[in-house]
């Protein structure tokens, strides 16, 4: 199952008709999602709301989740609410996408034998709708710039020898403070990197910016936007321990985020997808 919300902002899973209410951003460059969760042993899938003052309400169940390998959320018109997922499935590795018809739409067979690392930071290349990075082989990361229905409009690959040291990609929303889409990338020595958005589908990231080192005590780093309700996008991390952390944002290139707070104390291991 997947989640799924229509132009109203409402998020339902896929099969059961189960519904989640999706926030309101305030702001353009401030989406505000759900934190999705699914738990290593049995599928079971998890919706946490966000209290909007920098924390998560009590996980409320849904159905369980089978058959996927990764999943981004998406907001299509940029608006700031989900509204569709792309998703990697487990079985075929297959790209699709899931939107408001409650139909999943094939979209790339194999897709996840060649990138991983899927996310869906926002619009990268002035169209609005919600487009796609993903980290290839050979050193390189894959941009797909996507229609309202999820289709493809077009792609390019970023290549150079940066990509191929990443362990994974996160972002949702703006995070330099100039109303573009950014992304971060965490190396395998622990350095976190911005990448500002340019707006230009031709050449989507400005050159890469040293954030910081340390960031291996965190086995996953994720966005689901403004958590804590002052505008801004902030970064979510999952330590080695199963804790929860919060960096929020600052609007700010040269310092994007602010130290980190618990908002977890432990249990988050249990999921094998938190999104």
């Amino acid at each position: 199952m997947a989640l799924v919300g229509g132009t109203a902002g409402v998020a339902a899973a896929h099969t059961s008709g189960a519904q989640v209410a999706a926030a309101k951003s305030p702001s353009a460059s401030a989406p505000v999602f759900q934190v999705g969760a699914v738990t290593a042993k049995g599928d079971d899938f998890y919706v946490y709301e966000v209290d909007g003052k920098g924390g998560l309400k009590p996980r409320e169940a849904r159905d369980p989740w089978k058959d996927l390998s990764e999943i981004a959320q998406v907001d299509r018109d940029a608006d700031g609410r989900h509204d569709g997922d792309y998703f990697i499935t487990e079985n075929g590795r297959d790209l699709k996408f899931h939107g408001i018809t409650g139909k999943d739409t094939n979209l790339v067979p194999n897709y996840g034998y060649f990138y991983h690392g899927l996310i869906s930071p926002g619009d990268l290349g002035g169209g609005n709708a919600a487009d796609l990075v993903a980290l290839g082989k050979g050193g390189t990361a894959n941009v797909r710039f996507n229609k309202f229905d999820g289709g493809l409009v077009s792609e390019i690959q970023l290549r150079g020898a940066e990509w191929g040291t990443y362990t994974e990609l996160a972002g949702r929303g703006d995070y330099s403070g100039d109303g573009k889409t950014d992304i971060v990338a965490h190396d395998r020595d622990g350095v976190l990197w911005l990448y500002k958005g340019t707006g230009d589908a031709q050449k989507p990231f400005e050159a890469r910016t040293r954030i910081g080192g340390g960031w291996n005590k965190y086995h996953h780093l994720f966005s689901n936007g403004d958590t804590d309700g002052d505008g801004r996008s902030d970064l979510m991390a999952i330590d080695n321990d199963g804790a929860l952390w919060l960096y929020k944002g600052t609007g700010e290139a040269a310092a994007p985020f602010k130290a980190p707070v618990k908002i977890g104390n432990s249990g988050w291991n249990q999921y094998r997808l938190v999104f």
